[in-house]
């Protein structure tokens, strides 16, 4: 009997009521940053015809970053040519002194102006970095340690959609 009078004496169980107005705020805000993160721009890069790039099906977003293509004779910053390469080897890249050679200087430079320049604030520490296959490892890895040595640690590599 003392089992009978418990049940009689619980309140019954009620459900508690969800509150969706919070929930309903939470992922619109979710939403419009994935649709803002998301983005389908796609960018056209120009490309030297000389230069052979490996292939990839990897997506990321490249804007708003520098430019360096190193091809089998040059090396450019953006549109401006740097130094030229002859045999795998950068012929203004130094490599006792870093500082003292051309592509650091100009990666400095633009450094400066993009921190110093216009709203006071740099718009990216990124390189594209658009690298022909055929290089030497060593080509590549004194252009990148430069590259890092003046700023600039962070790299995309560009390559051809597969």
């Amino acid at each position: 009997m003392a089992l009978g009078r418990s049940r009689r004496n619980r309140t019954q169980f009620i459900p508690p009521k969800l509150q969706i107005t919070s929930m309903m705020d939470m992922f619109t805000i979710i939403l419009i940053f994935l649709l803002f993160s998301f983005s389908n721009d796609i960018q056209a890069i120009k490309i030297d015809k000389d230069i052979q790039l490996p292939k990839s099906s990897a997506q990321t977003d490249y804007s708003d970053t520098l430019r360096l293509v190193v091809s089998q004779d040059k090396l450019w910053l953006g549109d401006e040519i740097v130094d030229r390469i002859e045999d795998g080897k950068i012929i203004g890249l130094s490599q006792i002194n870093v500082q003292d050679s051309n592509l650091y200087q100009k990666l400095c430079t633009y450094r400066e102006k993009t921190l110093h320049g216009g709203k006071g604030e740099a718009k990216s520490n990124q390189i594209l970095f658009l690298c022909d296959r055929r290089l030497s490892f060593r080509t590549i890895n004194n252009v990148i340690k430069t590259a890092s040595m003046a700023g600039f640690p962070n790299f995309q590599f560009g390559v051809l959609k597969q």
